[in-house]
Order: structure tokens, then sequence, then C-alpha cells
């Protein structure tokens, strides 16, 4: 772990920090690693969880192109290629073809599959390529029937994690310390009202109350929702609640 590297260091037999670019390019030396090997299967795990909770919610798993005539969605870069004399785009989303899907009786679907989008931005939320594990469902009386099935995934997928690749978790553990996920048993929805009063009280200056929230925002958010209601997982829904 990073701690016993620095902990070494004023030693005679200090560990070696070895960069990124070395491990890149000896990948196949990297994921021998235990820690690495293991978050390896994690993600493997993941996927499988969130197919069986979704499909025990009644969804179907589609697959959609990922070489497309345009931009699939607004607010996002897109990378373009050439496709036999003509500008193609690599997809930012599956958004257009689930809800087509969506319109034509499918109710609820999902995809688990690559994502590109052309953002030259060095943060943790920017990134050019990644696996998008994405769903879609028609909503019958109200919009919280989604935030419920979402809840469901999401604990479906963490609560397992914890018991079946249990090994697999310590492994990573004695690298990367981390926790297991709380949830409660009904989602936890925090509307917007009250998530801005317990921003003003964090010393947070919310002005108006309507732009995005900041990443310290959400941090500072999720520590008092922890504390006051036990759980790490959370919605927060801009509408107030009596809004129908």
């Amino acid at each position: 772990s990073e701690k016993e590297v620095e902990e070494s260091q004023e030693t005679d037999r200090p560990f070696p920090r070895l960069g990124q670019e070395l491990r890149l390019d000896n990948r196949w030396l990297d994921l021998r690693a235990p820690a690495n090997n293991a978050i390896m299967r994690i993600q493997s795990a993941v996927c499988q969880l969130f197919r069986e909770s979704l499909y025990s919610q009644g969804f179907v798993e589609i697959h959609t192109p990922k070489l497309i005539a345009g931009e699939s969605e607004s607010g996002a870069g897109v990378f373009t290629t050439d496709y036999f004399g003509t500008t193609a785009c690599l997809a930012q989303s599956p958004q257009l073809y689930k809800q087509m899907a969506i319109s034509s009786d499918l109710d609820r679907v999902f995809e688990i599959g690559p994502v590109f989008r052309a953002e030259n931005s060095h943060t943790r939320r920017h990134l050019c390529e990644f696996t998008g594990l994405d769903l879609e469902m028609s909503i019958n009386e109200h919009y919280m029937e989604t935030l419920e099935v979402v809840h469901k995934m999401f604990k479906h997928i963490f609560e397992n994690l914890e018991t079946r690749w249990a090994r697999e978790l310590e492994v990573i553990r004695t690298q990367y310390e981390s926790e297991p996920v709380t949830f409660t048993d009904e989602p936890c929805v925090l509307h917007w009202p009250e998530a801005m009063e317990i921003l003003r009280g964090e010393g947070f200056d919310m002005g108006d109350g309507l732009g995005d929230l900041t990443g310290a925002q959400e941090l500072a958010l999720g520590a008092v929702v922890k504390e006051k209601y036990g759980t790490d997982f959370f919605m927060l829904d801009k509408y107030p609640s009596d809004i129908r």
C-alpha cells in the first residue's frame, strides 16, 4: 500500500515506487500483482451483477452501433473518423437507440458497451473512453419508479460484491483502503431544497440554489447524509417533494 511504501522510505530497504508509465508498458506483469488482478475480477463481477439485477426487473439487453453518422448527444466532444469517404462519429452514448427501443414497446432496456468522448480535460469525471453501464425505462406514473430501479440495482451490486467476491475485495483492500458501501432498505432521496439548506449550513454560498454542485459540495453533502441517514448512497432530486 502507499502507506507501507511511504513508511519504508526511511529504512535501509525502501520499497520502490512504480510509476504509471512503467506499469502500463508492462501491463501483463502489472496485472499479476494480486490487487490489480483482483480489480479485474471485480470489474467483471460488477457487470455480472448489473445484468442480474436488471434482468430480474424486466429489462432486455440491447447492442447499439458505435460508428454512427452524427453526434449522439450535445454537450460532449465527439471523435470523427473516415467511413468509406463519409465522416462518421464514435458513439458518445447509446441514447437515441435506447429511446427508439422504448418507443418500440421494449419498455426496459440496458447496454454494457464502450463510450467515446473527445473531452480534453484532466479530471476523474472526463474520460475519452470508458465502458458504460447504461439503462433506459418507460415511466408509468412517476419518475420515482426510476429511482427505485436504480437503488435496487446498486444495492444488489455492492452487497453481493461484499459476500460473493469477499476474497477479491480483501486482497484489494490490503493495497487500497476502502469500506463497504452502506445502504438504506428503501431509496434515500434528498430533495433539492433540503440539500441547499444542508450546504448553506456547511458554510457554502449557494446563491439562488439553481447551479450544479461542485465536487467539494457533493462530498460535504454526502458526509452529512451519511451521518444523518446512515447511508453512503442517496439520490438528489432537483424537484421539491410535492412535485408530481
